[in-house]
C-alpha cells in the first residue's frame, strides 16, 4: 500500500514538473524582421518603343553592315529588395506577416550587334536617327509584402523547417533612364531621346511560394534563409516600361528576426 501511495506521489510530482516546464517553454508571438533578397525572373518580354529602327539584313546579306542589329525580344532581369516586417504567430504552426519593402530593378534596351537606330525627328522629307548602344531604365518601388508560413513541427527546435506563401504589392517611387551612344558626338541628343522614353507601370505585383529554415530559438534573435519557387509577376502586362511581362523565376532571401512584446507568449 505504501509503495502504491509513493508511486502515485511520484507521478504527480513528474506531471507537475512537466506542466511547469511547458509554461516556461515559451516564445513571443510578435517579432520584427529585417529582410534582404533577390528575385531572378526569366524571359521578360521587351516592349519596344516605336522610335527604334532595326535591321536584320546581315542574316541574309554578307555585305551588309554587321554593326547595326535588332532588339532582342526577351531578357532576364533581377529584382533586389530589402525591408522590414512584423511577424505574428497565430499558433504553434502558423505565422502571418506584413511590412514595408523597397525594391529595385533595371531594364536594358540593347542590340544584338553594336548599336541600334533611334529616331529623334522626322518631317515630310527627312528622318533623323542616332546610333545608340543601349538605353538603361532604373526603377525603384515601395511595396507591401503579405505572407503566411506553415511549420510542420510545432516544437521550437534550434533548426526548424517551414513553408511559405506570399505576395508583394509594389508601387513605383522613382524611375530614371540613361542612353549610351555609339558616337560621343551624338550625346547632345540625349535629352531628346530620354524625353521620348515613357515611365513603367505605377504598379506590379509578385506572387511566390517556397521553403525555408529557421536557425535559432524564437525566444532570442534568430535568422531564416528561404528559397522561393516559383516567383511570378502580375499587373504589369500593359506596362510602358522596356520589360512588359516576365516568365517564372526563383528567389533567395535572408531575414533577421528580433522578438518584441515578450508579454504575449505561446506555451508548448
Amino acid at each position: 500500500m505504501k509503495k502504491r501511495v509513493f508511486l502515485c506521489f511520484m507521478v504527480l510530482l513528474v506531471a507537475k514538473a512537466q506542466a511547469q516546464e511547458e509554461q516556461t517553454t515559451m516564445f513571443p508571438r510578435l517579432r520584427l524582421g529585417i529582410e534582404a533578397g533577390l528575385n531572378l525572373l526569366f524571359e521578360g518580354e521587351i516592349n519596344k518603343p516605336p522610335q527604334i529602327r532595326e535591321s536584320q539584313s546581315y542574316y541574309l546579306d554578307e555585305d551588309y553592315d554587321f554593326h547595326c542589329g535588332f532588339i532582342l525580344p526577351y531578357q532576364d532581369f533581377s529584382v533586389f529588395y530589402f525591408g522590414i516586417k512584423p511577424e505574428y504567430s497565430l499558433n504553434k504552426r502558423f505565422t502571418v506577416s506584413a511590412g514595408l519593402r523597397f525594391s529595385f530593378y533595371k531594364a536594358v534596351l540593347g542590340s544584338d550587334r553594336n548599336y541600334f537606330l533611334w529616331r529623334i525627328s522626322e518631317d515630310d522629307i527627312n528622318t533623323n536617327y542616332v546610333k545608340i548602344k543601349n538605353i538603361t531604365q532604373k526603377n525603384y518601388y515601395v511595396g507591401v509584402p503579405l505572407e503566411i508560413k506553415f511549420f510542420p513541427s510545432g516544437n521550437d527546435y534550434p533548426v526548424r523547417q517551414y513553408f511559405i506563401l506570399g505576395t508583394a504589392l509594389n508601387f513605383l517611387a522613382a524611375s530614371n533612364s540613361e542612353a549610351a551612344f555609339q558616337n560621343p558626338a551624338m550625346e547632345k541628343y540625349a535629352s531628346e531621346v530620354l524625353q521620348q522614353i515613357k515611365k513603367p507601370n505605377i504598379f506590379y505585383g509578385l506572387f511566390y511560394m517556397g521553403a525555408g529554415l529557421k536557425i535559432g530559438r524564437m525566444s532570442n534573435p534568430f535568422g531564416v534563409i528561404e528559397a522561393h519557387f516559383p516567383v511570378t509577376t502580375y499587373g504589369n502586362d500593359k506596362s510602358d516600361a522596356f520589360i512588359k511581362t516576365a516568365g517564372v523565376g526563383f528567389g533567395l532571401r535572408a531575414t533577421l528576426f528580433i522578438p518584441i512584446l515578450k508579454e504575449h507568449q505561446l506555451t508548448y
